[in-house]
């Protein structure tokens, strides 16, 4: 997948007056062969048959400032409507485009940027401060900011989305009937072509970014934070979606740092800081009836620190039938983590008592070292169900944060036989 390649790209635009397309030649970070091309078709707003699919920066075209429709910075009035006008006019112009949100402190409600555009890119650029109303009232689909049905969308700093979630938290979704879905700060709904980068998003009400029906989508560069005990404050969710990257990004919240939801084909994630929170997850899968099938994802070069789980694998009890497969977890880690490596395919309430029908095969976990704040630093706890096929585990190095008091570190697992190999410390489970 190209892990050693870095993600932030530099981009020039030539457009050429005689031919009805635009030729975006992005320049490679250090580690890469060549130069990548992407050819982006004027007219349907994709890449040419036969491109590669690189989402890209634009370079100049019309800007199209909040302020020129009315928004008040004044951090109090409502300026929604101007937001939703200035996106409508950028959306339907030629050629580049920009929606900019100047300096200053900005409130809104619920704002959709919906497509299809003719366009293209379109740059949401965010200079100052947005707030997200505390009125749960006005957000109609759980979503503050939303970017649907539009390609080659560039959503970028250095400013900040504050979701002013505090107020809301208390009225959380508790995942078994109880509370409200609370609103996500940014969706990306079925936005292929597109990225999010410098920027900070804080004290989202619900999860931070979500990446929905999405293809060929770069998070880099992005700052998530909110208090620890926040509940459902996940900074990047990503499902049912394929060729996602999340990169160079410190992560800070509630829960996952980065969750990754069923039905998600090849999923890069890279030298991501995280920590507090629940840790690097794929999961939770088998929650609703619908899941399809999870494939490729790739965690490496990642540093977590002081989260209750680090490398994680989680799926529900009394699942529907699907599979997960090709899960790497690579050079990773581990200061202060209550459960380092952990395979939790029981993650529900007590009262389910039938195993999770979750197929897990062919996961690794690779060079992961660090200390460990539990004397079970390795965890994989399989379904009875469907026990988990082809786990390897190679070179683990993970000490006791009690080692002083005489504790070491030990490996427990259920219902599946992994291979070890490398140095292993804790020693293996079946030893």
């Amino acid at each position: 997948m190209g892990l050693t390649r870095e993600f932030k790209l530099t981009t020039t635009f030539i457009v050429a007056l005689a031919i009805s397309s635009i030729i975006v030649e992005a320049k490679p970070f250090p580690g890469f062969s060549h130069t990548l091309s992407v050819k982006l078709d004027a007219r349907s707003n994709a890449p040419a048959s036969g491109a590669p699919r690189v989402p890209v920066a634009p370079g100049g075209g019309a800007i199209f400032p909040i302020t020129n429709y009315g928004a008040k910075s004044d951090g109090k009035s409502d300026s929604t409507m101007s937001f939703q006008k200035a996106w409508r006019d950028a959306c339907h112009s030629n050629g580049p485009a920009k929606v900019l949100v100047p300096a200053g402190t900005f409130k809104t409600g619920e704002v959709i940027f919906t497509g299809p555009c003719t366009a293209a890119p379109i740059t949401f650029e965010i200079q100052g401060t947005m707030l997200g109303t505390e009125d749960l009232s006005m957000y109609s689909q759980n979503q503050w900011i939303t970017i649907e049905h539009v390609n080659n969308v560039i959503v970028t700093g250095p400013g900040t989305l504050d979701g002013l979630g505090a107020s809301a938290w208390k009225h959380k979704d508790d995942s078994f009937g109880g509370g409200v879905k609370l609103p996500v700060s940014l969706v990306f709904f079925k936005s292929n072509n597109s990225v999010a980068q410098n920027f900070k998003t804080v004290n989202s009400k619900g999860f931070h970014i979500k990446v929905l029906e999405s293809d060929n989508v770069i998070v880099q560069n992005v700052t998530i934070i909110a208090p620890g005990d926040s509940p459902n404050t996940d900074g990047v969710h990503i499902s049912r979606s394929q060729n996602v990257t999340v990169a160079d990004s410190k992560i800070g919240t509630g829960d996952d740092c980065v969750s990754i939801g069923a039905g998600n084909t090849n999923i890069t994630v890279i030298r991501v800081e995280c920590g507090p929170g629940h840790g690097l997850s794929v999961g939770s899968l088998g929650k609703w009836k619908d899941e399809t099938d999870l494939r490729g994802v790739t965690i490496t070069n990642c540093t977590l620190t002081n989260t209750k789980n680090g490398a994680r694998i989680k799926s529900y009890r009394q699942s529907p039938s699907l599979s997960a497969s090709g899960i790497v977890f690579d050079d990773i880690v581990m200061n202060g983590v209550f459960n380092p490596i952990i395979i939790d395919q029981n993650y529900a309430s007590s009262h389910l008592k039938q195993g999770s029908n979750v197929k897990l095969s062919d996961i690794h976990f690779r060079n992961i070292r660090g200390v460990s704040l539990s004397k079970v630093a390795v965890t994989l706890n399989c379904s009875s169900a469907f026990p988990c096929q082809g786990v390897e585990l190679v070179d683990i190095n993970l000490s006791c944060a009690r080692t002083s008091d005489g504790v070491a570190v030990r490996s427990a697992c259920q219902n599946v036989k992994p291979t070890f190999s490398g140095k292993m410390n804790p020693a293996s489970c079946l030893a």
